[in-house]
């Protein structure tokens, strides 16, 4: 290799195009370039090579006009050109990118801490050091002072308010206490009891973990608990997470219990489905069960550290919307008889799909793992140390994962969460959502 050559940089560094067709970069220097082909171009009318500007997010194209092919070189499955190049202004952005590239690769491999994101894109790592002493101490912080300044109760008129019940500690709530006891206590308890949105009487539960495969109700209680909502007159929703092949055999029976109390008791309720395999379970069904779609397939980015992203404010349009906004998926969805979806606010604005759907607050989901951390990091103090937890001694009735004061970021059982308070404390963000199709704010307190 030459002085001043480097193989195989990302492609989203530098790229390269002939003729406005795309090849692969294989080795570049401020005087030559090596590219593959797949098959030999008979004249080249062009050579444009495009690298990424990270300070100015943006790519700056260099048009090469001087240049020659120094050597053709096929290979078993493609062609190797190395051009040789005058042109300064390559020579100039190719040394740049090059000293671009050494310093990411040096913060990344060496850098303390969050010294890489402080770097790059100016990411506050002093803030890191600062976390609450407990998890009671960031439960009473988070929402204090929330609340609405101006607020019309007409609103809200069409509006169902539902609370998750996705533990066992609020199973045992539940089915101890009447909604309206359980309500204010629940409220109380995440320090929210006095917010003029809760004024407004419950109307459902939804029941069940979206993102736990352990912590779904045994049929037991699981009968008990629909049959006590039925005689408070409250909806029900029950939410499946993802479904490992081990889990399919308990996940139908599951349902056939469900579905036969429905039968019993004269109720349809509503199923969030996060597996598509669990379609084939209710497809003869679906008379009784009203289908939802999941936060784990309504799947977008969503992470409290983007707004440091470069680009970001700039491009908050782009992550607005996501496979929901596209026809051809919701039109597969209504063939499976998947009409509403669950959405969560997420710290950005979102484009909603037409038709009824539900927003799930404060908290917005960030990461889940099957191969739960917390367990990991019970059992074995290393929370890379994952393993299928199939006999779950619920550690997360007792820990959480810690994070930094200035993310609002909280790890319970297999996944990581952030609250937001936007709709619990503008009233105006609230009413957008309504006037696009939000008919159901769920409550998901952790």
């Amino acid at each position: 290799m030459e002085k001043e050559e480097v193989e195989l940089l990302p492609a989203g560094l530098i790229t390269c195009l002939l003729d406005d067709k795309e090849v692969r970069i294989i080795k570049i220097s401020p005087e030559k370039l090596t590219v593959r082909v797949a098959e030999e171009i008979k004249k080249i009318s062009s050579i444009k090579v495009a690298f990424h500007k990270f300070d100015e997010n943006r790519y700056e194209e260099v048009i090469i006009q001087d240049y020659n092919i120094v050597e053709k070189r096929k290979e078993d499955f493609s062609l190797i050109y190395i051009f040789s190049i005058e042109s300064q202004k390559y020579s100039h952005n190719v040394r740049s990118a090059f000293k671009k590239y050494s310093n990411y690769i040096m913060l990344k491999a060496f850098g303390d801490g969050n010294e890489f994101s402080k770097e790059m894109v100016n990411y506050p790592a002093k803030l890191d050091e600062e976390f609450y002493k407990d998890y009671l101490e960031q439960k009473e912080e988070w929402p204090l002072g929330v609340n609405y300044s101006d607020w019309d109760d007409n609103i809200v008129d069409s509006l169902e308010i539902a609370i998750s019940l996705d533990s066992d500690i609020l199973y045992k709530k539940f089915m101890d206490n009447d909604i309206q006891t359980f309500k204010m206590d629940y409220l109380n308890e995440n320090f929210i009891g006095s917010h003029e949105l809760f004024k407004k009487d419950i109307n459902r539960i939804y029941i069940g973990n979206e993102f736990c495969h352990n912590l779904f109700p045994e049929i037991k209680l699981l009968k008990g608990m629909m049959q006590k909502a039925k005689e408070e007159s409250l909806e029900i929703t029950l939410c499946f997470t993802y479904m490992r092949e081990c889990y399919i055999e308990k996940t139908k029976d599951m349902i056939e219990a469900v579905y036969n109390w429905c039968n019993e008791n004269n109720t349809k309720i509503e199923i969030v489905v996060n597996d598509f395999g669990m379609l084939k379970l209710l497809k003869d069904k679906i008379h009784i069960f009203k289908l939802s779609l999941g936060v784990l397939l309504n799947k977008r980015k969503k992470d409290p550290r983007y707004i440091y992203k470069k680009g970001y404010l700039e491009n908050k349009d782009l992550i607005a919307t996501n496979s929901l906004n596209s026809s051809i998926f919701t039109k597969f969805l209504k063939e499976c008889k998947i009409e509403r979806y669950e959405y969560e606010n997420c710290g950005y604005k979102i484009s909603i799909a037409d038709g009824h759907h539900s927003m799930h607050i404060p908290f917005y989901q960030t990461n889940t793992s099957q191969y739960c951390p917390l367990y990991a990091m019970c059992t074995t103090m290393d929370r890379g140390n994952q393993k299928l937890v199939t006999d779950c001694p619920k550690y997360c009735s007792d820990y959480v994962f810690s994070y930094p004061k200035h993310l609002k970021m909280v790890g319970r059982y297999n996944s990581l969460f952030t609250f937001d308070d936007t709709l619990l404390k503008n009233p105006k963000e609230l009413e957008y959502y309504i006037n696009s199709g939000i008919d159901r704010i769920v409550l998901n307190f952790l």
